[in-house]
C-alpha cells in the first residue's frame, strides 16, 4: 500500500459505502464493516456527534475508557490529599 493512501486512511478512515436514514431513524451499517468489527444483532453503542459527524462507539470500549480514566483520576486525587 502506498504511503499516501495509508495517511489518508489514518485521517479519514476507510469508506464502506453509503446508507440512508430510514423512516424510523434507523440506519444500516454495511455488511463488510459489520463483519470486520464483529457487530451482531443487539450490539450496543454510544452515539457521539462532533462537528456534524456521527460516530458509533461500542459500549464495551466506552466502559473500558471510562474505567481507565477513573483509575488515573483517582491516582491524581490521592496524590493531592
Amino acid at each position: 500500500m502506498k504511503k499516501n493512501k495509508i495517511e489518508k486512511e489514518e485521517i479519514f478512515g476507510c469508506v464502506y459505502g453509503t446508507t440512508l436514514l430510514g423512516e424510523r431513524g434507523q440506519i444500516v451499517i454495511p455488511k463488510k464493516l459489520r463483519e470486520k468489527l464483529k457487530m451482531k444483532k443487539g450490539s450496543s453503542f454510544v452515539v457521539v456527534e462532533k462537528h456534524g459527524m456521527v460516530a458509533l462507539m461500542p459500549t464495551e470500549i466506552m466502559n473500558d475508557f471510562v474505567s481507565e480514566m477513573t483509575k488515573h483520576l483517582e491516582k491524581i486525587k490521592s496524590k493531592k490529599v
